[in-house]
């Protein structure tokens, strides 16, 4: 027999109170009940977990798991949590008026380090044509995503004017071309243009044939190795690596992007003023295929999470078939506790997505899932490392 007691009240007995074995089965129903809520996986999980996932490489757009999409939602999540302004770790530190005298040998020496190997692997091409000793420190292996870049010509002929390709390395590396391309809002009408992000580019191509351009001219790169710290000497600046090497350098060049510990540091580990939030596929089965989108929003504002978000797009035809296409949802947020989360976001896309397209997701062959988040800033970077005490560096922000 189960007994119920009968809770006291100010004097009243005014409502039930469950025995101690009652109140247990009822915390290990609510616990069950909270185990398979959670075990029942998000659309977006059960669409990523049943892709085949190979080739992740490092930089934006490299990761395409659904593990490495809640790694990324948790770095997000802590952005929005963070305080106005949170130390950040030293990496880079000055001694003026000292000579380094390091006693390294001369394959260790250079005139120009690069931090971050994709897309610091062009200019790093560019300046060894000049005749410097350049090398390359890269956490991973280096080469390319294989979701394509978007670029016109007139831009990819630029890799041409500065030594680094010939036209015959851009063709090969050229995945797709479309024309003409949209640019339209809701109920402001649309303009097409020409030319316009209207190449699909193969990172992995790219980076390939640059990447053996570099080391043919005796560019070095090392891989697998991450920056531990960079001391700036009267002479030149050293890089104490992770992995224990060290490389003595008159310049310094980072590369490493969004998250690099060197931007942080500059910024003085301020939250960033805004983020774009980026989700996307590349999906098999669109028929009309010819044409892109630059910019497109065909929504007015809508609620996600705790958030008021304007919706943008951009899909562009992929080089991997006549009926692939890509497709890019984003938005701008400030980074507060309740700003969506990109599996949020993704939720989104799987419904709006086919109708932006005017296709049935069931009839689409979704062979990759895209993400990214693009922290901003309001003021310039480089006027902040212009006025501090970091002359031998160079930062390029993603």
């Amino acid at each position: 027999m189960e007994v119920v007691q009968l809770g006291q009240c100010n004097g009243l007995f005014s409502y039930p109170k469950l025995s101690p074995l009652l109140q247990r089965r009822k915390e290990r129903t609510q616990r069950s009940m909270s185990l398979q809520a959670q075990a029942v996986p998000s659309r977006t999980q059960r669409i990523m977990e049943s892709i085949s996932v190979s080739n992740e490489v490092g930089g934006a757009g490299g990761a395409y798991s659904y593990d490495a999409l809640k790694r990324l939602d948790q770095i997000w999540s802590s952005i929005c949590s963070q305080a106005a302004t949170q130390e950040p770790q030293q990496v880079v530190s000055s001694i003026p008026y000292v000579p380094s005298r390091l006693d390294l040998t001369d394959e260790d020496r250079f005139d120009v380090v690069v931090c971050g190997g994709t897309l610091g692997i062009f200019i790093a091409a560019a300046l060894i044509a000049k005749g410097l000793r350049v090398g390359i420190v890269e956490r991973n292996i280096l080469k390319g995503r294989e979701q394509e870049w978007n670029i016109s010509r007139k831009e990819l002929l630029e890799l041409v004017e500065v030594g680094i390709l010939s036209e015959n390395d851009i063709e090969k590396a050229i995945a797709a071309k479309f024309n003409p391309n949209r640019c339209g809002f809701e109920d402001k009408g649309e303009v097409w243009v020409e030319d316009i992000l209207n190449l699909g580019v193969s990172p992995a191509k790219l980076i390939e044939i640059t990447k053996k351009h570099f080391i043919s001219l005796g560019g070095v790169i090392l891989e697998g190795y991450s920056v531990s710290s960079i001391c700036v000497y009267e002479d030149a600046a050293v890089l104490q690596l992770a992995e224990g090497k060290t490389l003595s350098t008159r310049l310094i060049i980072d590369a490493m992007g969004n998250f690099s510990p060197v931007v942080r540091q500059i910024r003085g580990g301020r939250k960033p003023d805004g983020v774009c939030l980026v989700v996307g596929s590349c999906a098999r089965g669109f028929e009309d295929n010819s044409t892109s989108d630059v910019i497109y929003s065909s929504s007015s504002m809508k609620n996600i999470g705790e958030s008021e978000v304007q919706l943008f797009w951009e899909a562009f035809p992929a080089g991997s078939g006549p009926m692939d296409r890509t497709t890019y949802m984003f938005t701008y947020v400030s980074p507060q506790p309740g700003s969506p989360k990109l599996e949020d976001l993704l939720e989104n896309y799987w419904d709006l997505m086919p109708k932006y397209q005017g296709v049935s997701l069931e009839n689409l062959e979704i062979m990759r899932v895209i993400y990214g988040i693009f922290p901003t800033y309001c003021d310039s970077l480089v006027m902040l490392v212009a006025y501090s005490h970091l002359f031998h560096l160079v930062v390029l922000e993603a």
